[in-house]
Protein backbone atom coordinates (compact mmCIF):
# COMPACT_ATOMS: atom_id res chain seq x y z
CA UNK A 1 0.00 0.00 0.00
CA UNK A 2 1.41 3.38 -0.98
CA UNK A 3 1.40 6.15 1.63
CA UNK A 4 1.37 9.85 1.20
CA UNK A 5 2.76 12.84 3.36
CA UNK A 6 -0.65 14.87 4.59
CA UNK A 7 0.91 18.26 6.17
CA UNK A 8 -2.36 19.97 8.10
CA UNK A 9 -3.18 20.58 11.41
CA UNK A 10 -6.58 18.41 12.32
CA UNK A 11 -6.69 21.14 15.66
CA UNK A 12 -9.26 23.15 13.48
CA UNK A 13 -12.47 22.34 11.61
CA UNK A 14 -11.21 22.75 8.22
CA UNK A 15 -8.38 20.43 8.99
CA UNK A 16 -10.54 17.66 10.02
CA UNK A 17 -12.75 18.09 6.64
CA UNK A 18 -10.06 18.20 4.19
CA UNK A 19 -8.77 14.78 6.04
CA UNK A 20 -12.04 13.86 5.59
CA UNK A 21 -12.00 13.87 1.75
CA UNK A 22 -8.87 12.95 1.20
CA UNK A 23 -9.99 9.99 3.03
CA UNK A 24 -12.70 9.33 0.79
CA UNK A 25 -10.60 9.30 -2.18
CA UNK A 26 -7.51 7.25 -0.78
CA UNK A 27 -9.92 4.38 0.51
CA UNK A 28 -11.18 4.48 -2.87
CA UNK A 29 -7.32 4.02 -4.79
CA UNK A 30 -6.23 2.11 -1.64
CA UNK A 31 -3.56 4.84 -0.28
CA UNK A 32 -2.25 5.04 3.51
CA UNK A 33 -1.77 8.56 4.93
CA UNK A 34 0.42 9.50 6.98
CA UNK A 35 -0.56 13.19 8.60
CA UNK A 36 1.82 15.79 10.33
CA UNK A 37 0.08 18.22 12.12
CA UNK A 38 3.30 20.28 13.15
CA UNK A 39 6.62 22.05 11.08
CA UNK A 40 9.47 19.81 10.56
CA UNK A 41 12.84 20.98 9.79
CA UNK A 42 14.99 19.66 7.13
CA UNK A 43 16.47 16.62 9.41
CA UNK A 44 13.02 15.61 10.53
CA UNK A 45 11.30 15.40 7.18
CA UNK A 46 14.21 13.30 6.25
CA UNK A 47 13.42 10.87 8.66
CA UNK A 48 9.78 10.73 7.80
CA UNK A 49 10.58 10.40 4.18
CA UNK A 50 12.75 7.58 5.41
CA UNK A 51 10.80 5.78 7.52
CA UNK A 52 7.77 5.98 5.15
CA UNK A 53 9.09 6.50 2.11
CA UNK A 54 5.70 8.25 0.74
CA UNK A 55 4.48 8.48 -3.41
CA UNK A 56 3.80 12.07 -2.32
CA UNK A 57 2.50 14.78 -0.46
CA UNK A 58 -0.23 16.98 -0.01
CA UNK A 59 0.62 20.55 1.65
CA UNK A 60 -1.77 22.09 3.81
CA UNK A 61 -2.20 24.98 6.47
CA UNK A 62 0.19 24.64 9.58
CA UNK A 63 -2.08 26.72 11.65
CA UNK A 64 -1.62 29.48 14.10
CA UNK A 65 -0.44 31.71 11.10
CA UNK A 66 2.73 29.23 10.48
CA UNK A 67 3.72 28.40 7.19
CA UNK A 68 5.23 24.95 6.16
CA UNK A 69 8.75 25.36 4.07
CA UNK A 70 7.87 23.90 0.72
CA UNK A 71 11.02 23.82 -0.44
CA UNK A 72 11.63 21.12 0.98
CA UNK A 73 8.87 19.37 -1.38
CA UNK A 74 9.16 18.13 -5.25
CA UNK A 75 6.57 19.82 -7.86
CA UNK A 76 6.41 16.71 -9.17
CA UNK A 77 4.96 14.82 -6.40
CA UNK A 78 3.23 17.52 -4.26
CA UNK A 79 -0.29 19.37 -4.45
CA UNK A 80 -0.60 22.39 -2.39
CA UNK A 81 -3.61 22.66 -0.80
CA UNK A 82 -4.35 26.79 0.58
CA UNK A 83 -1.02 26.93 0.62
CA UNK A 84 1.29 29.78 -0.84
CA UNK A 85 4.82 29.78 -0.92
CA UNK A 86 5.85 32.83 -1.61
CA UNK A 87 8.17 32.02 -4.33
CA UNK A 88 7.87 29.49 -7.36
CA UNK A 89 4.03 29.02 -6.75
CA UNK A 90 3.83 28.60 -10.60
CA UNK A 91 5.59 25.28 -10.11
CA UNK A 92 3.09 23.56 -7.84
CA UNK A 93 -0.66 22.08 -8.41
CA UNK A 94 -2.47 23.95 -6.01
CA UNK A 95 -6.13 23.33 -4.73
CA UNK A 96 -7.64 26.48 -3.13
CA UNK A 97 -10.58 28.56 -2.38
CA UNK A 98 -12.74 30.30 -5.30
CA UNK A 99 -12.20 33.72 -3.58
CA UNK A 100 -14.34 35.02 -6.40
CA UNK A 101 -16.90 33.00 -6.13
CA UNK A 102 -16.94 33.28 -2.33
CA UNK A 103 -16.43 37.48 -2.06
CA UNK A 104 -19.47 37.71 -4.90
CA UNK A 105 -22.29 34.93 -2.50
CA UNK A 106 -21.04 37.41 0.54
CA UNK A 107 -21.70 40.36 -1.13
CA UNK A 108 -24.70 39.89 -2.71
CA UNK A 109 -26.35 39.19 0.85
CA UNK A 110 -24.69 42.60 2.01
CA UNK A 111 -26.06 44.15 -0.97
CA UNK A 112 -29.63 43.14 -0.30
CA UNK A 113 -29.47 45.88 2.58
CA UNK A 114 -29.06 49.30 0.47
CA UNK A 115 -25.89 50.12 2.48
CA UNK A 116 -24.39 53.35 2.59
CA UNK A 117 -21.35 52.30 2.94
CA UNK A 118 -19.17 48.79 2.16
CA UNK A 119 -16.15 47.44 3.81
CA UNK A 120 -13.61 44.93 4.15
CA UNK A 121 -11.84 43.93 7.29
CA UNK A 122 -8.61 41.96 6.31
CA UNK A 123 -6.79 39.29 8.75
CA UNK A 124 -4.38 41.28 10.74
CA UNK A 125 -0.77 39.55 9.18
CA UNK A 126 -0.60 39.35 5.09
CA UNK A 127 -1.98 36.34 3.96
CA UNK A 128 -2.58 35.44 -0.02
CA UNK A 129 -6.01 34.21 0.90
CA UNK A 130 -6.70 37.54 2.66
CA UNK A 131 -5.58 39.61 -0.19
CA UNK A 132 -7.58 37.73 -2.67
CA UNK A 133 -10.58 38.43 -0.93
CA UNK A 134 -10.14 42.15 -0.61
CA UNK A 135 -8.93 42.43 -4.45
CA UNK A 136 -12.23 40.97 -4.91
CA UNK A 137 -14.63 42.85 -2.84
CA UNK A 138 -12.99 45.69 -4.54
CA UNK A 139 -13.55 44.74 -7.77
CA UNK A 140 -17.24 44.19 -7.06
CA UNK A 141 -17.47 47.69 -5.59
CA UNK A 142 -16.28 48.49 -8.73
CA UNK A 143 -18.08 47.52 -10.86
CA UNK A 144 -21.29 48.58 -9.16
CA UNK A 145 -19.99 51.99 -8.53
CA UNK A 146 -19.70 51.91 -4.44
CA UNK A 147 -17.03 53.05 -2.82
CA UNK A 148 -15.02 50.50 -1.06
CA UNK A 149 -13.64 50.67 2.12
CA UNK A 150 -10.95 48.95 3.55
CA UNK A 151 -9.46 48.66 7.31
CA UNK A 152 -5.77 48.47 7.29
CA UNK A 153 -4.62 47.18 10.80
CA UNK A 154 -2.11 50.07 12.18
CA UNK A 155 -0.08 48.04 14.50
CA UNK A 156 0.60 44.09 15.46
CA UNK A 157 -2.21 43.34 17.23
CA UNK A 158 -1.63 41.13 20.50
CA UNK A 159 -4.89 41.26 21.78
CA UNK A 160 -8.70 40.94 19.89
CA UNK A 161 -9.43 44.03 22.42
CA UNK A 162 -6.71 46.51 20.36
CA UNK A 163 -8.05 45.29 17.18
CA UNK A 164 -11.47 45.73 18.45
CA UNK A 165 -10.54 49.10 19.40
CA UNK A 166 -8.83 50.38 16.06
CA UNK A 167 -11.77 48.90 13.89
CA UNK A 168 -13.87 50.51 16.24
CA UNK A 169 -12.71 54.01 15.33
CA UNK A 170 -12.77 53.26 11.44
CA UNK A 171 -16.51 52.08 11.80
CA UNK A 172 -17.33 55.85 12.93
CA UNK A 173 -16.07 57.19 10.39
CA UNK A 174 -18.39 55.46 7.79
CA UNK A 175 -22.03 56.35 6.15
CA UNK A 176 -24.49 54.25 8.16
CA UNK A 177 -25.80 51.47 7.26
CA UNK A 178 -22.60 50.06 6.89
CA UNK A 179 -21.92 46.73 5.09
CA UNK A 180 -19.27 44.65 6.05
CA UNK A 181 -17.24 42.01 4.52
CA UNK A 182 -14.49 40.25 7.05
CA UNK A 183 -11.50 37.89 5.96
CA UNK A 184 -13.02 34.95 8.16
CA UNK A 185 -15.37 33.97 10.68
CA UNK A 186 -12.60 34.96 13.32
CA UNK A 187 -12.27 38.44 11.70
CA UNK A 188 -15.98 38.53 12.02
CA UNK A 189 -16.51 37.74 15.75
CA UNK A 190 -13.86 40.39 16.88
CA UNK A 191 -15.93 42.64 14.29
CA UNK A 192 -19.25 42.48 15.53
CA UNK A 193 -17.59 42.83 19.19
CA UNK A 194 -15.89 46.31 17.35
CA UNK A 195 -19.27 47.14 16.31
CA UNK A 196 -20.66 46.99 19.89
CA UNK A 197 -17.71 49.48 21.21
CA UNK A 198 -18.79 51.92 18.58
CA UNK A 199 -21.86 52.42 19.57
CA UNK A 200 -23.52 50.25 16.04
CA UNK A 201 -26.28 48.19 16.44
CA UNK A 202 -25.97 45.36 14.23
CA UNK A 203 -28.00 44.37 11.59
CA UNK A 204 -29.20 47.86 11.99
CA UNK A 205 -26.79 50.08 12.08
CA UNK A 206 -24.26 47.22 10.45
CA UNK A 207 -24.22 44.37 8.42
CA UNK A 208 -21.79 41.35 9.04
CA UNK A 209 -20.60 38.60 6.76
CA UNK A 210 -17.91 36.43 7.31
CA UNK A 211 -16.60 33.23 5.51
CA UNK A 212 -16.05 29.77 6.52
CA UNK A 213 -19.56 29.38 8.36
CA UNK A 214 -17.42 27.63 11.44
CA UNK A 215 -20.20 27.16 13.93
CA UNK A 216 -18.91 27.89 16.90
CA UNK A 217 -17.49 31.17 16.41
CA UNK A 218 -21.03 32.11 14.26
CA UNK A 219 -23.23 31.11 16.88
CA UNK A 220 -21.14 31.84 19.54
CA UNK A 221 -20.87 35.05 18.40
CA UNK A 222 -24.03 38.35 19.44
CA UNK A 223 -25.65 38.63 17.02
CA UNK A 224 -24.87 35.59 15.34
CA UNK A 225 -22.67 35.47 12.51
CA UNK A 226 -23.70 35.28 8.97
CA UNK A 227 -21.35 33.55 6.60
CA UNK A 228 -20.20 31.90 3.74
CA UNK A 229 -19.67 28.08 3.83
CA UNK A 230 -16.79 26.99 2.49
CA UNK A 231 -16.32 23.10 0.72
CA UNK A 232 -13.58 21.49 2.79
CA UNK A 233 -14.18 18.32 2.25
CA UNK A 234 -14.60 18.65 -1.58
CA UNK A 235 -11.35 20.52 -1.50
CA UNK A 236 -9.70 17.69 0.31
CA UNK A 237 -10.72 14.72 -1.89
CA UNK A 238 -10.06 17.10 -4.89
CA UNK A 239 -6.47 17.44 -3.41
CA UNK A 240 -6.01 13.76 -3.71
CA UNK A 241 -7.14 12.91 -6.91
CA UNK A 242 -4.91 15.64 -8.38
CA UNK A 243 -1.82 14.08 -6.43
CA UNK A 244 -2.44 10.84 -7.66
CA UNK A 245 -2.79 11.82 -11.70
CA UNK A 246 0.59 13.74 -10.93
CA UNK A 247 2.19 10.87 -9.29
CA UNK A 248 0.84 8.79 -12.00
CA UNK A 249 2.30 11.11 -14.68
CA UNK A 250 -1.07 11.90 -15.92
CA UNK A 251 -0.77 15.75 -15.69
CA UNK A 252 0.82 17.72 -18.78
CA UNK A 253 0.30 21.23 -16.44
CA UNK A 254 0.20 22.65 -12.83
CA UNK A 255 -3.46 23.37 -12.56
CA UNK A 256 -4.88 25.60 -9.94
CA UNK A 257 -8.04 24.19 -9.19
CA UNK A 258 -10.90 26.65 -7.03
CA UNK A 259 -13.38 25.21 -5.15
CA UNK A 260 -16.67 27.04 -5.01
CA UNK A 261 -18.45 27.55 -1.87
CA UNK A 262 -21.21 25.50 -0.65
CA UNK A 263 -23.65 29.01 -0.05
CA UNK A 264 -24.29 31.41 2.48
CA UNK A 265 -25.93 30.75 5.67
CA UNK A 266 -28.01 33.77 7.12
CA UNK A 267 -27.92 34.31 10.79
CA UNK A 268 -28.81 37.67 12.95
CA UNK A 269 -25.83 39.84 12.01
CA UNK A 270 -27.57 40.70 8.22
CA UNK A 271 -30.90 39.08 8.59
CA UNK A 272 -33.22 42.12 6.86
CA UNK A 273 -36.53 43.34 8.85
CA UNK A 274 -39.37 44.80 7.08
CA UNK A 275 -39.73 47.18 10.76
CA UNK A 276 -36.99 47.22 13.62
CA UNK A 277 -37.96 45.43 16.56
CA UNK A 278 -35.25 44.21 19.05
CA UNK A 279 -37.29 41.83 20.31
CA UNK A 280 -38.07 39.91 16.76
CA UNK A 281 -34.30 40.20 16.35
CA UNK A 282 -34.16 38.24 19.92
CA UNK A 283 -36.82 35.75 18.98
CA UNK A 284 -35.15 35.24 15.50
CA UNK A 285 -31.49 34.56 16.97
CA UNK A 286 -32.96 32.22 19.00
CA UNK A 287 -34.46 30.58 16.60
CA UNK A 288 -31.89 30.14 14.50
CA UNK A 289 -29.53 28.71 17.58
CA UNK A 290 -31.80 26.70 18.56
CA UNK A 291 -34.10 25.48 15.64
CA UNK A 292 -33.06 22.22 15.58
CA UNK A 293 -32.78 21.14 19.14
CA UNK A 294 -36.98 20.97 19.22
CA UNK A 295 -37.28 24.63 19.19
CA UNK A 296 -41.41 24.93 19.78
CA UNK A 297 -42.99 28.16 18.64
CA UNK A 298 -44.47 28.87 22.39
CA UNK A 299 -40.95 29.37 23.31
CA UNK A 300 -39.90 31.88 20.50
CA UNK A 301 -42.95 33.59 21.47
CA UNK A 302 -41.87 33.65 25.25
CA UNK A 303 -39.14 36.56 24.40
CA UNK A 304 -41.99 38.83 23.81
CA UNK A 305 -42.86 40.78 26.74
CA UNK A 306 -46.92 40.70 24.99
CA UNK A 307 -49.37 38.19 24.67
CA UNK A 308 -48.66 35.24 22.23
CA UNK A 309 -50.89 36.31 19.90
CA UNK A 310 -49.62 40.27 19.46
CA UNK A 311 -46.17 38.42 19.55
CA UNK A 312 -47.16 36.54 16.25
CA UNK A 313 -48.31 39.48 15.00
CA UNK A 314 -45.36 41.53 15.30
CA UNK A 315 -43.32 38.82 14.27
CA UNK A 316 -45.30 38.77 11.01
CA UNK A 317 -44.79 41.90 10.77
CA UNK A 318 -41.45 42.39 11.03
CA UNK A 319 -40.74 39.39 9.09
CA UNK A 320 -43.18 38.62 6.72
CA UNK A 321 -43.57 34.92 7.53
CA UNK A 322 -44.85 33.19 10.83
CA UNK A 323 -42.40 31.74 13.67
CA UNK A 324 -43.20 28.17 12.51
CA UNK A 325 -42.29 29.49 9.04
CA UNK A 326 -39.00 30.60 10.01
CA UNK A 327 -38.58 27.72 12.37
CA UNK A 328 -38.95 25.15 9.07
CA UNK A 329 -36.55 27.58 7.08
CA UNK A 330 -33.67 27.76 9.22
CA UNK A 331 -34.40 23.52 9.79
CA UNK A 332 -34.38 23.26 6.40
CA UNK A 333 -31.05 25.45 5.72
CA UNK A 334 -29.41 23.46 8.54
CA UNK A 335 -30.07 20.31 6.26
CA UNK A 336 -29.12 21.34 2.97
CA UNK A 337 -25.56 22.03 4.83
CA UNK A 338 -25.71 18.51 6.11
CA UNK A 339 -26.27 17.04 2.49
CA UNK A 340 -23.41 19.35 1.15
CA UNK A 341 -21.14 16.29 2.88
CA UNK A 342 -21.32 13.67 0.45
CA UNK A 343 -20.40 10.85 3.55
CA UNK A 344 -23.06 11.52 5.63
CA UNK A 345 -25.43 9.16 6.43
CA UNK A 346 -28.81 10.45 5.11
CA UNK A 347 -31.01 8.42 7.81
CA UNK A 348 -29.59 10.96 10.46
CA UNK A 349 -29.77 14.32 8.69
CA UNK A 350 -33.56 14.28 10.31
CA UNK A 351 -32.56 14.06 13.84
CA UNK A 352 -30.00 16.34 13.63
CA UNK A 353 -32.64 19.06 12.13
CA UNK A 354 -34.85 18.42 14.76
CA UNK A 355 -37.35 15.90 13.80
CA UNK A 356 -38.23 12.88 15.64
CA UNK A 357 -39.89 11.60 12.73
CA UNK A 358 -37.50 10.84 9.38
CA UNK A 359 -40.71 9.86 7.54
CA UNK A 360 -42.25 13.64 8.10
CA UNK A 361 -38.86 15.47 7.70
CA UNK A 362 -38.35 13.81 4.19
CA UNK A 363 -41.72 15.08 3.43
CA UNK A 364 -41.00 18.36 5.10
CA UNK A 365 -37.84 18.55 2.58
CA UNK A 366 -39.48 17.48 -0.67
CA UNK A 367 -42.55 19.97 0.13
CA UNK A 368 -39.70 22.88 0.32
CA UNK A 369 -37.30 21.47 -2.10
CA UNK A 370 -39.15 19.23 -4.95
CA UNK A 371 -36.51 17.06 -4.64
CA UNK A 372 -35.54 14.07 -2.04
CA UNK A 373 -32.72 14.35 0.08
CA UNK A 374 -30.58 12.04 -2.44
CA UNK A 375 -31.64 14.02 -5.08
CA UNK A 376 -30.67 17.29 -3.99
CA UNK A 377 -26.90 16.37 -2.20
CA UNK A 378 -26.74 14.41 -6.15
CA UNK A 379 -27.54 17.87 -8.38
CA UNK A 380 -25.42 19.73 -5.40
CA UNK A 381 -22.80 18.09 -6.49
CA UNK A 382 -23.07 17.64 -10.03
CA UNK A 383 -23.19 21.71 -10.26
CA UNK A 384 -20.14 22.11 -8.31
CA UNK A 385 -18.26 19.73 -10.39
CA UNK A 386 -19.35 21.71 -12.97
CA UNK A 387 -17.78 24.82 -11.58
CA UNK A 388 -14.63 23.14 -10.47
CA UNK A 389 -14.29 22.41 -14.37
CA UNK A 390 -14.94 25.94 -15.33
CA UNK A 391 -17.90 24.48 -17.79
CA UNK A 392 -20.45 26.89 -15.68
Amino acid sequence: MDTILFFQNLNSNPGRQRMEGLSAFAREIGWNIQCQSNRLDADAMGRLSEFWHPVGAILGSAGHGQEYDVSMFSPETTVLQDCFPRKGMERYTIVTTDSAAVTELAMKELLTRNCASYGFIPWQEPRLWSENRRIHFKRVCGALGLDAHVFVPLRTYYSAGDMQKDVAEWLKGLPRPIGLLTANDIVGYNVLNACRVAGLSVPFDCAVVGIADDETLCKGSNPTLTSVSLNYREAGYHAGELLYRLVKGKMAEKPIVAIPPIGLTRRGSSRVFLQTDNFVLKASELIHAKACDGLRAKDVLAVFPCSRRLAEIRFRKATGHSVLEEIRAARIAKAKQLLANPYRDLSAVASMCGYESDTTFRRVFREETGMTMREWRDKARQRRALEVSGKI
